[in-house]
């Protein structure tokens, strides 16, 4: 999952979780695993093998990612996370409005979005299925 905390965030909003492909990939090598048949229920292959949806995961490493853009020295690294955050309310599309879709299933998800708006970085004890 090379650099999934930049590629991945299309993928972590609410009801998603089994749309991507190398999700599904994933289950059926574990249903394969367990001798399941591919029609076997997704979340109890899941709890059966003590796996969390990769989508779980995805985010989790895109806010590790942030809370790594805000804590850096880098400039150019934080010049471009503002620019980001200003795409907002213009694009469908950017990485911000990607993570800020995220939190749309969040209990308090409106702290975690003014947070992130202000560029305020998060604790990861919050976050867990």
């Amino acid at each position: 999952m090379y650099s999934c905390q930049v590629w991945s965030s299309g993928f972590s909003r609410e009801g998603d979780v089994f749309r991507p492909t190398l999700q599904t990939l994933h289950l059926n090598f574990l249903k394969g695993t367990l001798g399941v048949k591919r029609s076997g229920p997704k979340w109890a292959v899941l709890r059966e093998c003590a796996h969390e949806p990769l989508q779980f995961y995805w985010f989790r490493a895109a806010i590790r990612f942030y809370n790594g853009l805000l804590s850096s020295k880098s400039a150019t690294l934080k010049q471009t996370l503002h620019a980001d955050l200003k795409l907002v309310p213009r694009a469908k599309t950017s990485w911000a409005s990607d993570i800020l879709r995220a939190f749309e299933g969040l209990q308090g998800r409106d702290t975690y979005t003014q947070a992130f708006l202000v560029q305020a970085p998060y604790l990861l004890l919050g976050f867990h299925c």
